[in-house]
């Protein structure tokens, strides 16, 4: 289970609102003084910021800091899909425009929109993954 404290922003009917920042090892290092990503990911100040709804039966108050987890399976399911579906599909529709054309307009156009539709395949099955329970962050315990 991936693990990551939080703090509790609010608590309502047994629904917690947290959130918790990402982890970057850009701008720990020694060069972070001299390096241009470090620069980069410094401008958008709420950067990594991220706010999750979790079911406790706990009450908790504002403030509170707790661990929240979520598992391995879900997190490599949506990696995969958000990738690997969309490259794949890039390749694919490549191979396959070879065989139907030769004009490159039309290669063109045929792997664009192939790509695209895997976009939409993706967000669609990712709202549909997003109902499940094992793909929401679960309490694990109260830090504070």
């Amino acid at each position: 289970m991936l693990r990551e404290s939080a703090v509790v922003i609010s608590y309502e009917n047994g629904i917690a609102k947290v959130k918790c920042q990402s982890q970057s090892a850009c701008g720990q290092c020694a060069a972070k003084n001299s390096c241009g990503t470090s620069s980069l990911s410094e401008l958008n100040g709420k950067r990594g910021e991220h706010i999750f709804n979790v079911e406790t039966l706990m009450p908790l108050r504002e403030g509170q800091i707790v661990e929240i987890g979520l598992k391995e399976k879900s997190m490599l399911l949506s990696a995969l899909l958000m990738y690997i579906a969309p490259l794949l599909t890039l390749v694919l529709s490549t191979l396959i425009s070879d065989y139907i054309s030769h004009n490159e307009i039309l290669r063109t156009i045929l792997i664009f929109f192939s790509t695209a539709i895997s976009f939409i395949v993706v967000k669609i099955y990712s709202r549909n993954l997003a109902q499940k329970t094992e793909f929401h962050p679960t309490l694990l315990r109260v830090l504070s």
